[in-house]
């Protein structure tokens, strides 16, 4: 299936004093920024029945290259996530809340089709294992892990060979995946709609999840 229907987190930013406010907003579905003093930026996010980060709660992360986080364990915020932003990646976070600051409510449906964008298809470190290799030769495409498609480390690690545009070599002019069935499975497992899916699409295609806007300041965000 190519095609997806996805309900992704919508960010607000929070002054500390709205605390309260914010954690009702993430525990409606919500991502929130905390706008600390020196303008530091705390991460407030959802967790599962099992005390789990959400999927795009993991992926957020990941977009501004963090794992960590911790359990808020008093407060109004009590039971959720929480993780200090790297400096380098505050503007990164402001800028969802900008993006979405367009969008009403805590959650937004978005329809997605991959064979229609390809936008994840350009710039990616696609690392291939026993899995990839042995799906293909079932198949009978053996020769998508021969030197022109495929690069060998001296370290044995394998990674798909991108075009030297940075275009994936199976992204056809339609932006149609040429081998969709047979994908790698670190293509399976990019998550449509999370802030890496979002951000390959406004650099690559231009598509941004909502036209510019400035933000539409409340009193919790002022």
């Amino acid at each position: 299936m190519s095609a997806y229907v996805v309900s992704r987190p919508i960010w607000r930013r929070f002054r500390p004093r709205y605390l309260a406010r914010a954690a009702a907003h993430v525990r409606a579905g919500g991502h929130a920024a905390i706008v600390l003093p020196e303008e530091r930026i705390d991460l407030l996010l959802s967790v599962d029945e099992d005390g789990k980060l959400t999927e795009l709660g993991q992926w957020a992360l990941l977009s501004i290259e963090q794992q960590r986080f911790r359990r808020v364990s008093e407060g109004p915020a009590r039971g959720l996530a929480t993780a200090r932003v790297k400096r380098q990646y505050e503007g990164s976070v402001l800028d969802w809340c900008e993006r979405d600051s367009v969008h009403p409510g805590t959650s937004r449906e978005l329809s997605l089709d991959c064979l229609a964008c390809g936008a994840c298809c350009h710039d990616a470190n696609v690392v291939l294992d026993g899995d990839d290799l042995a799906r293909w030769r079932g198949a009978g495409r053996g020769d998508l892990a021969g030197r022109a498609y495929v690069r060998r480390a001296q370290d044995g690690k394998i990674t798909l060979r991108f075009a030297a545009s940075g275009r994936c070599q199976h992204l056809g002019d339609d932006l149609r995946c040429a081998i969709y069935e047979l994908r790698p499975d670190n293509c399976r497992a990019f998550v449509v709609g999370s802030e890496a899916c979002l951000s390959a699409r406004e650099e690559t295609l231009g598509i941004r999840d909502g036209a510019p806007a400035e933000p539409e300041l409340d009193e919790a965000e002022a």
